[in-house]
């Protein structure tokens, strides 16, 4: 997990919060997942997946490792900028 969050910490600043949003949201509808069940699968706010998905936030390392647990993709998958 320490080098996911170095990787984490590194990327954060340059990263492009619309891309990391856009691979939320698409890795949800192919689980046919709404916001609201992502959401409560990972004990948030179904306010707080749209804001990722539309790049105005970005989640916390923590929570960006619950999504991808929930989304079954390894964390990295959504640091890649690809």
């Amino acid at each position: 997990m320490s080098s996911l969050f170095s990787d984490f910490c590194k990327k954060r600043r340059d990263m492009d919060t619309r891309k990391l949003g856009k691979k939320i949201k698409i890795s949800r509808v192919e689980l046919d997942l709404t916001q609201t069940r992502l959401a409560e699968k990972i004990k948030a706010k179904q306010k707080s997946i749209s804001r990722y998905e539309t790049g105005v936030a970005l989640p916390s390392i923590e929570t960006l490792v619950k999504i991808a647990k929930v989304l079954k993709k390894p964390a990295g998958y959504f640091l890649d900028e690809q």
